[in-house]
C-alpha cells in the first residue's frame, strides 16, 4: 500500500492537471505558446529552440513558487508576532477601500494602468522568463489547495526526518 506521500504526490499531480484545465488558466495556453514558440515549429533546430524556450518558462514559473514556498513561513510567523498591528492595518485597509470603492475617496495611484514588456517578441529566452512569472502570477489564485497542500506536506516531512 501506498504511503502518504505517495498519496499526497498524486493527489498534487492531479490537482495540477484539473487547475490547468480551470477556466482561469487553459486561456493562458495560446499566449505561452505562441511565446516560446516564436512561430511555428517545423523542424529539428525549431524544436530544440522551443525546448530551450520551454525550460525559460518553467525557470521564471519556478522563482514565483519557490519566493511563494520561502516566504510563506517566514510572513506566517511575523505576522503571529504581530496579529494585533496586522488586524488593526488590515481593517484600516478595508475601510479605506470600501471608501475608494463608494467614491468617497480618490486615490489616483489605483486608478492608473501599468504596462510592463510590452516591447518583448515572441522565440526569445527573456520573453520565455518573464512570460513564465506572469502566468505563475497569475494562475496562483487557480492552482487550488491540492498541490500547495503537497508542498507543506513536503516540508512538514523533511522537518521531521
Amino acid at each position: 500500500m501506498p504511503d502518504l506521500a505517495t498519496w499526497g504526490m498524486l493527489a498534487a499531480f492531479f490537482g495540477g492537471l484539473v487547475s490547468f484545465f480551470s477556466p482561469c488558466t487553459l486561456p493562458l495556453v495560446p499566449g505561452y505558446l505562441s511565446v516560446v514558440t516564436g512561430g511555428t515549429v517545423t523542424d529539428r533546430s525549431s524544436r530544440l529552440q522551443s525546448l530551450w524556450l520551454s525550460i525559460c518558462f518553467v525557470l521564471g514559473f519556478s522563482v514565483v513558487f519557490i519566493a511563494f514556498g520561502a516566504s510563506a513561513s517566514l510572513l506566517g510567523q511575523w505576522l503571529m508576532a504581530y496579529r494585533q498591528e496586522a488586524n488593526l492595518v488590515a481593517g484600516i485597509l478595508i475601510v479605506l477601500m470600501g471608501l475608494f470603492m463608494l467614491g468617497w475617496w480618490s486615490m489616483p495611484a489605483l486608478q492608473r494602468e501599468w504596462r510592463i514588456g510590452q516591447s518583448l517578441e515572441g522565440g526569445r529566452p527573456t520573453a520565455a522568463f518573464l512570460l513564465g512569472i506572469a502566468f505563475a502570477i497569475g494562475w496562483t489564485p487557480c492552482i487550488g489547495p491540492i498541490p500547495v497542500s503537497y508542498t507543506h506536506l513536503r516540508a512538514h516531512e523533511t522537518r521531521h526526518d
